[in-house]
This record gives structure tokens, C-alpha cells and sequence, in this order.
């Protein structure tokens, strides 16, 4: 029997193709199929059509991994600087999972590392990177200052985690839930945390996995290398040649001890591109004083307004319902929730002088790339260490002062 497709819409209208007449009638002809040999297809901006099997459907069906559709990947951006950057953490989630594919399957192939990664490993390494986000609040890292940091999405993403698996009936997931004390489902968290102390069992030689999803050692994990492409197709800041940086992780192979993942010598300048291309990101979105005055708007309505939902986690029962638009719904009838609609009635101010009830200061310090990017003894290289280049590291931190008024 060929390999099938369960055709179905994601949610949202995300672009899944549907079945014709045709597949129909074969499909219920044919009758249930090895959950294997099943997939479902997803449009996505960067990545094209991405492939979920039946057991990762099951998971981005279940309601926690569909609120994420709720909830702005960039926070504010959309509202106060670029309007067509309106995706959500859902794409990102799903690009991520796709990133660490792409990423796990580069490394094997440039590596003559013989151990083979067991199986379940390889679901608890795609799955983390599916799940790495699912506990972020309304929008996303903005509501770690509504929390006045006293949130953390990683924490609040194991709660997540276990309830998606309490839930689990496809076979593939029981199994990482059931089989050896659920080591399956505590690789998955700990690979969110990046944390190996996490876990209660030695890797056996495959502690390279944790160098994926969310890269302590170094820095570079498959969440910053979609979240970049992503942001940046929508905010159209950074041309091709200052994207040029998937080399670092489809050229990448796996230590001969499989105790971390090795980057070429060649890609060490374009290491360096990707974390200036992230603090362009910093300087002209994520952190723009403008965004940032928005931001304090934000947490200070929240705060006054609708306090009750501030120490809501994931384990409670409202947290569901806890997304953007039920947040702006709390607050929209303050006459402050009038400068998301109009923020063009945010208006800065020639002098940093200015006081008053209407007037925000704004004040950030962004560190230069070179002082993000660890020092070069924390990655690993492989290959003619006559191809590093050199690079110029910029240490120097942005600094903004600045002052709006509320028109």
C-alpha cells in the first residue's frame, strides 16, 4: 500500500490541502491506516509545506497547543511598528520543529558518528522543539514584564507538557509517556530547559541532542534559527547576504564522543552574522523605544486593571483563556488602551527633559553582538581552521533615552 496523506484544513485557514473527491473516496476505501504512514500538511512561511505525522497532529490539535494561535509572536510589534508582523507563536512552534528535523538530520548525515540515536530520543528531540514554547503568556515575552518577571514560559511549558501527554491516545506518544518510568516525556522537558541535570538517566553517549533545541553551551539552537527567519520575512529589516547563516546548522555534525554538536571553521563569521542579525532585531523591533513605550502602557493596565490574571500558570483553569485578545478585552476601556488603536498619539519628545503625568521616559541598553556571542571557547569546530575568518566583534551596548507624550 503507498504512504497516504490525511489532508485536512489547519485551523485558522494556515493552509493544509484539503483531499479531492478522488483521495476521498480512496481514503474510505482503503479504511484506517498505520498511523505511521499518515501525515497531515501544513503552508508555512518559511519553511514551505511541513509534514506532521499522526502522533505530532494529535499534539497540535489538543487545545494548549492551539491557543498559541492567540498569542502574537512579537508582542506589541504589530500594534505600534510593523502591522504585517501579526504571526503567532503557533508558526514559530511548528517552523521550530521543522528547524530541528532539518538540523537533526544535516548532522548525521556530515558525521561518521556510528552510535544511532534510539528512536524515542529522536520524538523527545521534535516534539521538545514542536513544545518549547507552548507556556508563553499573552503576548509572548511582554507578559514576563506584566509578571514583573516572576514568569518564566520555560517552567510554565513542563505543566503544558504533561497535560498534553495525560491526554495522549495515539500509540507513539503512550509509549514516550509509559515505557521506562516516562523517560520519554522527561527528555522532552529537559530539553526545553536545556538542562541535562534534569534528567534521572545518563544519555549514553547522545548529549549532543541537547545542543538542538535550546543550546546553553553556545547559543546556537534551532528556536534562534527560526524565530529569525520568521521575524525578519514579516519585518523585511535585514537583506539576504546579513540572513546568510543556514550553513551553521546543515554543515554541523556531531562530535566523535557524541557529547556536543561541532560547527565548521568555514561558518565561524557567519556564527557572528547571526547574532548581529539578532541584535538588529533587538535595536529595530524587539526592543525600539517605541515598542517600549507601548510595552509600559501595556503592563501598567494590566497591572492596575486586571490583576487577577497576573499569577494565572498553566496549571490553572483559566489558562486557556488567557491569550491577547481576552487581555485587550480586560483593558480596552480604559482611555489608555486608546494609543494601541492610534499609536500614532505616541509622540516623542525633542528632549529627554520631559515630565508630567503623559510623558514616558524610555531608557534601554542592548549589548553589541560581540559581547552575546559567547567567547569562541564555548563552541565546538571541526575542520581547516585556516577557513575561520576573522570578525570585528562589536562590544559596544545601544542606548536609548527617549521621551513620548500621550497626545
Amino acid at each position: 500500500m503507498s504512504a497516504s496523506v490525511v489532508l485536512s484544513r489547519d485551523y485558522h485557514g494556515h493552509g493544509a490541502q484539503q483531499p479531492s473527491q478522488q483521495q476521498q473516496q480512496l481514503l474510505h476505501q482503503q479504511g484506517p491506516l498505520p498511523a505511521v504512514r499518515a501525515y497531515m500538511l501544513i503552508e508555512d512561511d518559511v519553511h514551505g509545506v511541513i509534514e506532521l505525522p499522526t502522533h505530532i497532529q494529535e499534539i497540535v490539535e489538543h487545545p494548549l497547543f492551539q491557543r498559541l494561535k492567540k498569542i502574537h509572536q512579537l508582542g506589541l510589534v504589530p500594534w505600534v511598528i510593523a502591522p504585517q508582523a501579526n504571526h503567532k507563536r503557533y508558526d514559530h512552534c511548528l517552523g521550530t520543529y521543522k528547524s530541528a528535523q532539518d538540523h537533526l538530520r544535516a548532522i548525521e548525515r556530515n558525521s561518521k558518528y556510528e552510535a544511532k540515536l534510539p528512536d524515542w530520543c529522536r520524538k523527545a528531540v521534535e516534539i521538545a522543539a514542536l513544545l518549547h514554547d507552548i507556556g508563553h503568556g499573552p503576548m509572548s515575552h511582554v507578559w514576563e514584564r506584566v509578571c514583573q518577571q516572576h514568569f518564566d514560559h520555560e517552567e510554565n511549558a513542563l505543566d503544558c507538557v504533561d497535560r498534553i501527554f495525560k491526554d495522549a491516545r495515539h500509540s507513539e506518544l503512550v509509549a514516550l509517556r509509559d515505557k521506562g518510568s516516562g523517560r520519554g516525556v522527561q527528555l522532552i522537558k529537559a530539553l526545553i530547559l536545556g538542562d541535562t541535570e534534569y534528567l534521572t538517566f545518563p544519555m549514553m553517549g547522545h548529549a549532543y541532542i541537547f545542543d538542538i533545541v535550546h543550546n546553553h553551551r553556545c547559543g546556537l539552537d534551532v528556536d534562534k534559527w527560526d524565530y529569525l527567519r520568521r521575524d525578519n520575512k514579516r519585518l523585511e529589516i535585514l537583506g539576504p547576504e546579513e540572513m546568510d547563516f543556514d550553513d551553521i546548522f546543515l554543515k554541523a555534525r556531531i562530535s566523535p564522543d557524541g557529547q556536543r554538536i561541532e560547527y565548521r571553521f568555514d561558518d565561524y563569521h557567519r556564527i557572528y552574522a547571526l547574532f548581529e542579525a539578532r541584535g538588529r532585531l533587538h535595536v529595530e523591533a524587539y526592543q525600539h523605544p517605541r515598542n517600549a513605550a507601548a510595552e509600559q502602557i501595556f503592563v501598567d493596565l494590566v497591572q492596575r486593571l486586571a490583576p487577577q490574571v497576573v499569577d494565572l500558570r498553566s496549571n490553572d483553569a483559566g489558562w486557556l483563556n488567557l491569550y491577547d485578545d481576552h487581555i485587550l478585552k480586560l483593558i480596552e476601556n480604559d482611555a489608555m488602551a486608546a494609543y494601541f488603536r492610534e499609536p500614532q498619539r505616541v509622540v516623542e519628545l525633542p528632549s529627554v527633559d520631559g515630565s508630567g503625568a503623559d510623558v514616558l521616559p524610555i531608557s534601554r541598553i542592548i549589548e553589541g553582538p560581540g559581547c552575546v556571542m559567547k567567547p569562541d571557547k564555548a563552541f565546538a569546530f571541526y575542520g581547516d581552521k585556516r577557513k575561520k575568518r576573522q570578525i570585528n566583534r562589536c562590544l559596544s551596548a545601544t542606548t536609548f533615552n527617549k521621551c513620548y507624550t500621550l497626545e
